[in-house]
């Protein structure tokens, strides 16, 4: 009995030490199958990128440049890591299967983003929420709490979520401040009309918002 009961032992341990790198083995493949951290945090990262750069009244030549660069980096790695796969999964030199959420994450974030940013989706909800603000800022300028006429040139000024460093008044109670640049050398912002019709002035333009919000595009 003694001796049976040693060789129980003896197969006991050899099954459990021959189980053990296989259940191992096994968590290891699963893990590779999920969707990496640095993929997570990299279309967390372009998605408050694309809010923030393209939210604003204008787009500066500069942050656009820099997000097609990024853009088209970031899709070219993509690319690349799929025909790798591709052709490793062809030649059966790798066992390792990726699920579709894996490959269709980084494009899906990437292009729906900026479909969101050209139709104007980030701009609206960034006026939105600052609208309240923006309307006591007019408000307080109209009222003359805050002189604007020897100050066209201000320190930066926090109103919602925008910055201005620029405010003008006219004499038809329009107000209009710059909030960011747009393009090269050209201005962006918002002007408060009183009257339907923006001003008929050179080098400036207007597109419709609502209301008596109109986008400002300022031209040097």
């Amino acid at each position: 009995m003694k001796g049976l009961t040693n060789a129980s032992d003896l197969v006991g341990a050899c099954l459990s030490a021959t189980y053990r790198p296989i259940v191992r083995s096994r968590k290891f493949v699963d893990r590779t199958t999920l969707i990496p951290k640095l993929t997570i945090l990299m279309s967390l990262f372009w998605f408050l990128f694309c809010v923030v750069v393209f939210s604003n009244a204008g787009l500066s030549m500069q942050y656009f440049n820099f997000a097609m660069l990024l853009a088209g980096i970031w899709a070219a790695t993509w690319v690349i890591r799929l025909t790798a796969y591709w052709l490793r999964q062809s030649s059966r030199k790798s066992q390792l299967k990726r699920p579709m959420i894996y490959w269709v994450l980084e494009p899906t974030v990437l292009v729906a983003t900026l479909v969101l940013s050209s139709m104007g989706i980030f701009s609206f909800i960034r006026f939105a929420v600052s609208e309240h603000a923006l309307t006591n800022y007019v408000e307080r300028v109209r009222a003359g709490e805050i002189d604007v006429d020897f100050e066209f040139f201000h320190p930066p000024r926090q109103v919602g979520l925008y910055t201005t460093s620029i405010t003008e008044a006219l004499p038809d109670g329009t107000v209009r401040f710059i909030t960011s640049s747009d393009g090269v050398f050209d201005k962006a912002g918002f002007a408060n009309l009183p009257s339907n019709a923006p001003p008929i002035q050179a080098e400036n333009s207007y597109k419709h918002i609502y209301g008596q919000w109109w986008y400002w595009y300022a031209s040097w």
